[in-house]
């Protein structure tokens, strides 16, 4: 059976908990942000980001479900939050179950991003990679995007290096 690309529901704010946790767990070093930072966040985070990913214009939430299990994630923001100077939508919080990987999954959810993109007028959408993320970087390049030679670095730990990709939304 196929998985099912859709957009998150305002309702789903636990399961989004649980998956983002899972992330954070099985892939420490691919995200942002860290598992002790975000178990810590009060229940009313995770009601927001739900909520805002459900039906908020500046934010849409897509979860690849398939038997009812989530096995992917991905989100859409208008701007980038740690650099709003940077133009056009960011893709973040992408993640695929391991079990999953290799079998479209993360090209559904780049789509469904890229669409919602798309829809809001945007002429490309960028995303945050590390270059230790080899099977990230191959998928986002495959899904067309180009590094821009730009990095940035994490303001919890600063010797960790981020590179830039953007593509071209037709």
């Amino acid at each position: 059976m196929c998985p099912v690309v859709r957009r998150i529901r305002a309702d789903e704010a636990l399961r989004l908990r649980a998956f983002r946790l899972r992330a954070l767990a099985d892939a420490p070093t691919a995200f942002g942000s860290t598992l002790a930072r975000e178990e810590a966040f009060p229940e009313s985070v995770w009601h927001e980001r739900a909520s805002a990913g459900a039906a908020g214009s500046d934010r849409a939430t897509f979860v690849a479900e398939q038997d009812g299990q989530w096995i992917g994630l991905a989100t859409g923001l208008a701007e980038d939050p740690e650099d709003p100077k940077l133009p056009g939508p960011v893709l973040v919080g992408m993640f695929v179950d391991r079990a999953e990987r290799r079998r479209g999954v993360g090209v559904a959810l780049v789509e469904a991003v890229s669409d919602w993109a798309r829809q809001r007028g945007a002429a490309r959408l960028s995303l945050w990679v590390f270059p230790s993320n080899e099977p990230g970087i191959a998928l986002y390049t495959r899904c067309g995007f180009r590094l821009t030679g730009e990095t940035k670095s994490l303001d919890r730990a600063p010797t960790l290096t981020e590179l830039r990709m953007t593509r071209v939304l037709p």
